[in-house]
């Protein structure tokens, strides 16, 4: 039996996929179908996302995983109102989310806010930290004098561990080590209070001692304000200590998602298995997935992209026609995980086992609503 006939095909939200991230809290933001052409010379079209659904939950973290040029980034503009979407839509709190104008698009930036991953570049060198802070608390709160301003900026630069805040508030951005200048840019986003926070590769550019630093203090941040975080990275390492579900990202789609621990362990997509057979671990995660992981590193050159055709197949050990010629939609594997794979039982047998009758999936069963 192939793998198509043993999963469920996940087709416009008709079958949902229970994201581990819902128990945390309620719905904040929905992601449905998104998706992102950028035209390019001569007419051609680049389609940097294709038909990304996902839902972020208050006090849960999602990650979405993937390599450079996977789309990450432009998922996380599109979510934060920066680009304007081909098709699909944005849910905010319930409600479709329509940037028709300044104010609209301001009251929306005070409840989703973005953290991007190089915090020298995003704050502006000419002004100090206290700028820096002041302008979205005037923005935002509404807060205009001395009185009002200075408790919040020092109750702020106290939740990001600036302390003592006077001696952090007059410096500029070049004063600052990356870590700290990180901290000012998380500081800034809560400065608006918003409800979900997208963190776009937010400890990548940093030094490896204080990274785990970083990803802790984000993880206080989502605590103590019961955000919703998106959790951008390349690091599939990373994102399953700091995550509750994982999104793995190629050519703009999204090809396999679950679980963070039970994705990293027992990865399903071949792109997923490289991944995480390349991931620097302690704890090794790596270490069943070694001989098929050098397989499916073997073939590492980019290949033009092939309408109709799944866009892993020029690199996949697994390949076959149909691969070059279709593009597998995403397909349920369990209650809560997906794989887009028209060879899942082949790529990753450790998920399937035999029963009587034929072949099986444990967990498999009727449609999810």
């Amino acid at each position: 039996m192939k793998a198509e006939e043993i999963a469920e095909p996940v087709q416009d939200g008709a079958v949902a996929i229970e994201s581990p991230a819902a128990a945390r809290g309620p719905l904040a933001m929905q992601a449905i179908s998104l998706n992102k052409d950028f035209r390019l010379h001569r007419g051609e079209v680049l389609s940097a996302v294709r038909d990304v659904s996902f839902n972020l939950y208050r006090g849960a973290v999602v990650g979405l995983v993937g390599e450079s040029g996977s789309g990450k980034s432009t998922v996380a503009k599109l979510l934060a109102g920066q680009e304007r979407l081909t098709s699909g839509e944005v849910h905010l709190n319930g409600h479709p989310v329509a940037l028709t104008d300044r104010r609209a698009f301001r009251q929306y930036k005070s409840e989703v806010q973005l953290v991007f991953q190089d915090p020298f570049s995003s704050l502006n060198p000419v002004h100090t930290v206290r700028y820096h802070l002041e302008r979205p608390v005037k923005l935002h709160q509404n807060k205009r004098s001395k009185a009002e301003l200075d408790p919040e900026l020092t109750a702020l630069m106290e939740q990001v561990r600036l302390t003592p805040a006077s001696q952090f508030l007059a410096k500029f951005p070049h004063e600052l080590s990356g870590g700290q200048r990180q901290r000012v840019s998380f500081a800034r986003a809560l400065a608006a209070q918003p409800s979900v926070l997208l963190a776009d590769e937010p400890v990548s550019m940093l030094d490896v001692s204080i990274r785990l630093e970083m990803l802790n203090l984000l993880d206080d941040l989502r605590e103590r304000f019961h955000l919703a975080l998106l959790y951008i990275t390349h690091d599939i390492a990373s994102a399953r200590y700091f995550s509750d579900e994982v999104l793995v990202m190629y050519a703009g789609q999204i090809v396999e998602r679950g679980p963070a621990e039970e994705l990293t362990q027992e990865p399903a997509h071949p792109y997923t298995q490289l991944l995480v057979a390349s991931a620097p671990d302690p704890d090794n995660i790596g270490s069943i997935l070694r001989s098929g992981g050098k397989r499916a590193a073997r073939n590492v050159e980019s290949a033009p992209r092939v309408t109709g055709a799944c866009p892993f197949n020029p690199r996949c050990p697994f390949a076959q026609d149909r691969c070059r010629s279709e593009d597998p939609p995403l397909m349920r594997i369990s209650s809560a995980r997906a794989a887009a794979c028209w060879r899942l039982d082949v790529a990753a047998p450790q998920l399937f086992h035999q029963s009587e009758g034929g072949v099986a999936h444990e967990g498999l069963g009727g449609p999810l609503v």
